[in-house]
């Protein structure tokens, strides 16, 4: 009767580890996510982001979060592209609201110029284009080299496409612009 107890027990022991070494709904969903946006010509990292830059800067239990956090970004390279200097910028949505709304950009969203040049209609040009971001877009960051966003992944192969396609009207706004110089406009 003990050998029998011993054997289910290592039958349970050895059907969890298995259990473990097998990938998740989640996992599968998040490998098919990345792969189709591979597909598509879309780089995909998982980029630290601090916990003041994604606003979850309490645990849940209250304590003060101090690690760095994993976040997906899937950007487009600026390959291509005529070889001037392009301006580095973020823009974050915060779903509660910025603390100071920056008209006229949509509601929720803090843009953080950087050297990007707000003079003109920049603004008006950018409020649109975050306006038409994709659900579960959190942050668009752009730099010389790609422009991207922080995404919650979500659902399937078509919505990684409209991430696509979202993101290329954001790098047509993004090499558009030009980068903020002593000799620029005076910002807005």
């Amino acid at each position: 009767m003990t050998g029998w107890a011993i054997a289910a027990a290592v039958l349970v022991f050895f059907a969890w580890l298995l259990r473990q070494a097998l990938p998740s709904p989640r996992d599968r969903q998040l490998e098919r996510l990345r792969t189709a946006a591979r597909s598509q010509g879309l780089q995909v990292a998982l980029r630290p982001e601090t916990p003041t830059q994604t606003g979850d800067r309490l645990r849940p239990g209250g304590a003060e979060r101090q690690e760095k956090l994993l976040r997906p970004f899937y950007s487009l390279p600026l390959t291509g592209a005529p070889r001037a200097p392009r301006p580095k910028w973020q823009a974050d949505y915060r779903p509660e609201g910025a603390s100071a709304p920056m008209a006229p950009l949509p509601p929720g969203w803090l843009l953080r110029p950087g050297t990007l040049v707000l003079a003109g209609a920049v603004l008006e040009d950018l409020g649109p284009v975050l306006a038409a971001a994709p659900p579960g877009v959190e942050g668009v960051r752009a730099d010389g080299g790609q422009v991207g966003a922080l995404w919650q992944e979500r659902g399937e192969a078509a919505e990684v496409e409209a991430l696509k396609h979202w993101l290329e009207t954001l790098r047509r706004f993004h090499l558009a612009q030009r980068v903020r110089t002593a000799d620029a406009e005076p910002p807005l």
